[in-house]
């Protein structure tokens, strides 16, 4: 993912909330700054957009890795991890983290 794939999606997606390439633009600079990924900075974006505007974040646990820049394998244990403090917490799992089946098709 680059610049401008983030600018891209996000306006696409969230443009009609009133957020604006200055918007994006900047957080991508301090996300940069940060030294975060493309990739981070674009799902974390999603995900605080989300977050105001009431919709569903939802991203596959690939997304994460790449994010995060691990192996899917890496992530697949930290979110096995996770879903087992939460149980031990009380909470439920399943709020934070779903299993769907996965369907593919050829053509």
């Amino acid at each position: 993912m680059d610049r401008e794939t983030v600018l891209q999606n996000i306006m696409n997606n969230y443009g009609k909330y009133g957020i604006t390439e200055d918007m994006v633009n900047e957080v991508i600079d301090v996300g940069l700054e940060g030294g975060l990924t493309y990739e981070f900075i674009y799902y974390d974006m999603c995900r605080k957009i989300s977050e105001i505007t009431g919709e569903e974040f939802i991203c596959t646990s690939s997304d994460m890795a790449k994010a995060f820049n691990i192996s899917d394998d890496e992530m697949q244990k930290i979110i096995e991890e996770a879903r087992e403090e939460l149980i031990e917490s009380g909470e439920n799992p399943d709020e934070y983290f779903r299993e769907v089946p996965v369907r593919r098709f050829m053509i």
